[in-house]
């Protein structure tokens, strides 16, 4: 076996943990004395908007960071170098706009931010095709998230990979039964603190294998050209990957439910801009950090003999499993456990709350904790799915930013025009006008990638563009109805 009482000691604690986080949430949540299903509602989903700035820039970054950065992030910079910086350097103009621009106008404005899309001109059939739209490419994208921290958990326990996912999935769909959204933020400050602690554990155990310095190691990947991240003579890959940071972040943060819960669940609007914003600096540094963990292991590896993994995003579980000390491995696992908690655990409540709000708004309020745990097992399931699909993939971290930007211009282009430039656009949000934009945007996503071939961070722009053209010549033609 490769795991000792020592290492349990550090997993089984963070468990437990976790589960008296949870409970204790839950309680303060009983205590509040809600009575109304509305109530417990923005209890659940959006922590009664009691979130700290601590707590929500925190919790951004555990949700974005996820096990792809403690996989995958080394993987990227093992087989090539630091240009994925690029996107983390696009998002901070991104949170800027999102933070001045997008922010104030669904602070406070409802539950979900479909909600907020479809006031005053919008039917209630077209927020349920706009949430149903934005949960399956959720699933899509968080199953491939899912599969990248169970390498770890697998490798580390010596079991297959698909009991690793099913392991993690319970765990997950049990402890968010127990506390809502305040329960979720506040594990994720933990499970980011856990993470951070590992990616430095491995720069000091790293070195500390390969008998060299640090900086010695950390020379040869740059000599080698390892952490170079621009090209003076051919700066357009650069501008490229910054430009397509730029769309793509907003696309994720801005309107995406689950980071949108985060800053709009905030006490004061401020707090939740600051949140927002200085989260991208936090996000460069954490990159930078893994990123030159994959530059330790391609130097370690230019002396020892590769191991017969199964690619390049198994190279850093099994570095951990094998050369790390008792007990830091076990804190190794609690940290990718960690990781992927973070991002299941605050998909699964946002999936859930645009089942209650928006996809199934209809349903028995009063059955709000029994729908709860249904829509929980059905979100569960169906990530689970995507990320057994996944593990037949490598170059986890790229597959899953690319099924973000598939429908990522799509929701933006919604976004924009019926909350930033409703004035210009005057149609009215129906099944019909979302099915017709994911479509234009869906023809963009393939014109560039399959006709163009263009890189894949421009996949926004072209599916944002197409999607907002077509959404201008719907609103000419078929105006919404006045009054």
């Amino acid at each position: 076996m490769n795991f000792q009482i020592i290492d349990w000691v550090f997993i089984i604690g963070y468990i437990v943990v976790v589960f008296w986080i949870a409970i204790k949430s839950r309680d303060d949540m009983h205590e509040s004395e809600l009575k109304t299903p509305e109530a417990i509602a923005q209890e659940k989903y959006m922590a009664n908007r009691s979130l700290t700035f601590l707590e929500s820039i925190c919790s951004i970054i555990a949700t974005e960071v996820s096990a792809l950065t403690f996989i995958g992030i080394p993987a990227v910079a093992f087989k090539g170098d630091y240009t994925f910086i690029q996107i983390y350097m696009g998002a901070i103009a991104a949170r800027f706009v999102i933070a001045v621009v997008f922010l104030p106008q669904v602070y406070d404005k409802g539950l979900t931010i479909y909600e907020v899309m479809a006031k005053h001109t919008g039917l209630p059939s077209g927020q349920r095709t706009v949430a149903i739209f934005y949960s399956l490419s959720k699933v899509v994208s968080v199953g491939v998230r899912l599969f990248s921290g169970s390498i770890m958990v697998a490798t580390f326990f010596n079991v297959n990979i698909y009991i690793g996912l099913t392991a993690v999935t319970l765990l997950t769909l049990i402890y968010i039964q127990i506390g809502g959204l305040k329960a979720v933020v506040r594990t994720d400050m933990l499970q980011m603190s856990l993470f951070v602690i590992g990616g430095v554990l491995a720069h000091m155990l790293i070195p500390q294998t390969a008998n060299q310095s640090w900086g010695d190691m950390m020379s040869l990947a740059q000599a080698a050209g390892k952490t170079s991240f621009l090209n003076f003579e051919n700066p357009w890959p650069f501008l490229i990957g910054l430009a397509g940071g730029f769309l793509f972040d907003m696309s994720t943060h801005g309107v995406d439910q689950d980071f949108a819960q985060r800053i709009t669940a905030n006490k004061k609007l401020r707090h939740g801009q600051y949140a927002i914003f200085f989260s991208s600096f936090v996000s460069i540094s954490v990159g930078l950090l893994f990123l030159s963990v994959g530059s330790l292991l391609w130097a370690y590896y230019q002396t020892h003999p590769m191991p017969n993994v199964a690619g390049a995003d198994y190279l850093f579980p099994h570095f951990i499993v094998n050369y790390f000390p008792l007990g830091l491995r076990g804190v190794m696992v609690a940290g990718v456990l960690a990781a992927t908690m973070s991002v299941l655990d605050s998909t699964i409540n946002a999936l859930c709350a645009t089942s209650y709000n928006d996809i199934f708004p209809n349903r028995d309020k009063k059955k709000m904790s029994y729908y709860g745990i249904i829509d929980s097992i059905i979100w569960g399931v169906g990530i689970l799915t995507i990320a057994i699909i996944a593990s037949k993939s490598e170059g986890l971290l790229y597959l899953g930013l690319k099924a973000q930007s598939w429908t990522g211009g799509t929701l933006l282009a919604l976004f924009t025009s019926k909350v930033i430039f409703k004035k210009q656009f005057h149609y009215q949000l129906s099944p019909a006008s979302v099915v017709g934009a994911y479509i234009c945007g869906m023809g963009g996503v393939f014109l560039n990638t399959q006709v163009l071939a263009w890189d894949w961070n421009l996949n926004v722009y072209w599916g944002f563009s197409l999607s907002l053209l077509f959404l201008k010549i719907y609103s000419a033609l078929k105006p919404a109805p006045r009054g």
